[in-house]
């Protein structure tokens, strides 16, 4: 077996765009989810999207976070992995997921022309709602609309 060592300008991780990303994401939980109520285990997770074992716990962990999908630890061919398992939403869960459209209304992200772009994930892209000027003149308005309510209300 021969070991080549490389400069590090050519061995530089891969970054991927945030629709890649997310693209991933979905289909990973779909992988799951296709599983049934017997899961797959996260090793096998990684092999079918080539995924090494970081890269697959950061994206199950995401998961995991937003109560899509559940993980239990279990010894699987001589080594410690988790077992996943998607997560079926509860009526009372459904209930709490209902929101009320007026909360959105106005807000700019709708017919924004750099909506494709634009990432709460990926801190380099200079579309990012935390910098969104747009947002914030909206978010803004919105609360002085509502405090003016308000003030109406009271009188």
């Amino acid at each position: 077996m021969l070991n080549y060592i490389l400069p590090s300008e050519i061995v530089t991780p891969m970054k991927i765009s945030v629709k890649t990303r997310n693209s991933l994401v979905e289909q990973a939980l779909q992988t799951i989810s296709r599983s049934g109520e017997n899961g797959i285990f996260q090793t096998e997770l990684c092999k079918t999207f080539s995924l090494d074992s970081r890269d697959g716990s950061r994206l199950v962990g995401n998961l995991e976070k937003q109560a899509l999908i559940s993980r239990e630890k279990i010894l699987y061919n001589g080594r410690w992995t988790y077992k996943l398992i998607v997560k079926k939403p509860t009526i009372s869960e459904i209930e709490k997921r209902q929101v009320e459209i007026n909360s959105v209304e106005g807000a700019p992200c709708f017919s924004c022309n750099y909506q494709h772009l634009c990432s709460s994930e990926d801190d380099m892209s200079q579309y990012s709602p935390a910098k969104c000027t747009w947002i914030a003149e909206w978010v803004l308005s919105s609360f002085s609309r509502t405090l003016n309510h308000q003030r109406h209300i009271d009188l």
